[in-house]
């Protein structure tokens, strides 16, 4: 199991880390005391958990009189274990506590921000010498933090999965779809008694639609669009994209080709999901 401690100045961005860590798989725990940390170790270990991060944050009430040499000691003792510490420096922090109108937890007892900022940075001291990799957040928007974290993890790139769906426009178009794509002029089988109950997911139908030679340029032009285009979302770290079909109904044409489109992914090694939002409204009982 690979181990993460995340740790890091209050307002360096751990959260957004967390984000990024579950990209690449890390099974996330936020806040967790650091005297808890072996333990949950241990626990997770008898489970199926491959790739552990555990988000360090101080607060006073908790943290007051912590020794971080444990943290420091399991490190050393598991080689799987690793360090990421963040930290920006205190104009940028200072500002982002502004925007956001938090108060430091240290702050109550330092009376200023800025020395619970300073406060904060010899607690943690310890760990940042002993860290793995500290990345600077000051000047970083989320693509970069992610590479920064990639880098220090040399954690090979997000696989992005492809969600398929497939609507019929009469209930509403998909509004949460990334690309959606109209197959409303194709020849509708809905007109051919022998046709009318089935669904895109029968090979009758999918033979019918796709015997236009219209359907069969605009799917390969649509796969190989998409195609193209995918590593472009992985480098910006969406590693989930939505792609909609719709006809009239949502059971012959949009599903067809949301069933071909998704195999096609499917068959090239990408993570898929179909979904046939409006398949049955229109069926009626054989």
């Amino acid at each position: 199991m690979k181990i993460l401690l995340v740790t890091g100045v209050s307002g360096a961005g751990k959260s957004l880390a967390v984000d990024v860590l579950e990209d690449f798989g890390y099974y996330c725990i936020d806040k967790l005391p650091p005297q808890a940390a072996a333990t949950f170790i241990d626990l997770c270990k008898t489970s199926e958990v491959e790739k552990l991060a555990l988000v360090t944050d101080i607060r006073a009430d908790v943290f007051k009189n912590t020794d971080l040499s444990e943290l420091i000691d399991l490190r050393e003792r598991d080689p799987e274990v690793k360090i990421l510490y963040l930290e920006a420096d205190d104009e940028t922090l200072i500002k982002r506590y502004q925007e956001t109108r938090r108060n430091h937890p240290l702050q109550s007892e330092t009376g200023t921000l800025e020395e619970a900022l300073k406060k904060e940075k010899e607690w943690l001291k310890p760990l940042r010498d002993a860290s793995d990799g500290v990345i600077d957040t000051t000047d970083l928007k989320v693509a970069g933090l992610r590479e920064k974290i990639q880098e220090i993890l040399q954690t090979p790139e997000g696989e992005i999965s492809i969600h398929v769906s497939a609507f019929g426009y009469k209930y509403g178009v998909l509004k949460s779809a990334d690309f959606v794509f109209d197959t409303r002029f194709l020849p509708n089988p809905f007109y051919l008694p022998e046709l009318r109950n089935m669904t895109g997911l029968d090979k009758p139908v999918r033979d019918y639609v796709m015997e236009n030679e219209e359907a069969r340029k605009y799917l390969e032009g649509i796969e190989k669009l998409i195609e193209s285009i995918l590593p472009y979302y992985v480098k910006i770290g969406k590693l989930q994209l939505s792609v909609a079909f719709g006809c009239t109904g949502g059971q012959h044409r949009s599903v067809t080709f949301a069933f071909l489109f998704e195999r096609y992914f499917r068959e090239l090694g990408y993570k898929t999901v179909l979904n046939t939002r409006d398949i049955f409204k229109d069926r009626t009982i054989r």
